[in-house]
């Protein structure tokens, strides 16, 4: 192969090209021409002995080769700057890559983390807020999940568990005499669904109630608001504790149903060994300081 510099060089640029799928981008990136960036690349591909893209006439495209060579690339290199900034980190400072569900970031995190920016202002927060964990494709040095399935080579701790609490205003509680008819009062009210989620359906089964959930009802496409629009007296909402736990304590929401509880918890994720990385330790410590 080319000597060690020189194949170190191609692999960052094939890298840069890959996640923008853009040699145009890639060669902006890298403060090279469009044709420097594509020959590095051929020289790359010529070095491994197989393409590593489709060349397409509009946009590019990975082969099947290349998405596994870039997968293991990403990491790998990943892991390399991360060493090399822990190695210049001579006080706790650098960037941080969260990855977290969009209920998890607008019902827990974001009305906490000024207190994280109070502790440690050097530090920068990158916080991407997707339903799916994908710890390459954001160069994610952490995560937080609620009920993931076991990950090989993650390291995983346990934040808090979970109980799921239908909500609704007080007013609509009086307009509807929920407290007055307790139960049966289920037959009247507006539901309010999320969609992509059965946990209604869930909560009626586990105290073996026979009331039809589709009578009456809202659908909403993400839980966060199922939790706005009972705010608004739309109806009763399912929520998880955690996230409407504010509402309760401030009496803007009430729980005037029985509340589910479930095994299922949120869990603090990143790759084995990353946790003892010190912009890591520092963010996970923070999170147990909120529990407590």
């Amino acid at each position: 192969m080319a000597n060690q510099q020189l194949l170190l060089r191609n692999l960052h640029t094939f890298n840069v090209a890959a996640k923008s799928m853009s040699f145009t981008l890639a060669a902006k990136e890298l403060h090279l021409t469009q044709g420097a960036v594509s020959h590095r690349i051929k020289v790359l591909e010529n070095e491994l002995g197989f393409n590593l893209f489709v060349r397409g006439t509009r946009k590019l495209a990975l082969t099947v080769e290349g998405e596994r060579f870039q997968r293991t690339l990403s990491k790998s290199l990943s892991s390399i700057f991360g060493e090399i900034e822990d190695i210049n980190c001579t006080e706790l400072h650098g960037k941080i890559n969260i990855g977290m569900s969009p209920a998890f970031a607008n019902g827990w995190l974001l009305p906490r983390i000024a207190d994280f920016k109070r502790r440690y202002p050097r530090f920068n927060l990158n916080i991407f807020s997707q339903e799916e964990q994908d710890f390459h494709k954001n160069h994610l040095d952490i995560a937080i999940y609620y009920g993931e399935s076991d990950l090989k080579d993650m390291y995983r701790q346990r934040l808090f568990g979970e109980k799921y609490v239908p909500v609704c205003t007080p007013a609509y509680a009086k307009e509807l005499k929920i407290y007055d008819d307790g139960l049966a009062s289920l037959h009247r009210v507006n539901f309010i669904h999320a969609l992509e989620s059965n946990v209604w359906q869930r909560w009626i089964k586990h105290f073996d109630l026979d009331v039809n959930l589709f009578k009456h009802f809202y659908c909403v496409s993400h839980r966060d608001m199922g939790v706005q629009s009972a705010l608004h007296d739309v109806g009763v909402a399912m929520g998880r504790y955690q996230f409407v736990k504010q509402y309760i304590d401030t009496g803007e929401l009430v729980t005037p149903y029985p509340s589910m509880e479930t095994e299922m918890s949120y869990d603090v994720l990143c790759p084995l060994g990353a946790e003892k990385r010190p912009k890591v330790h520092t963010f996970i410590k923070w999170l147990e300081s909120q529990l407590s």
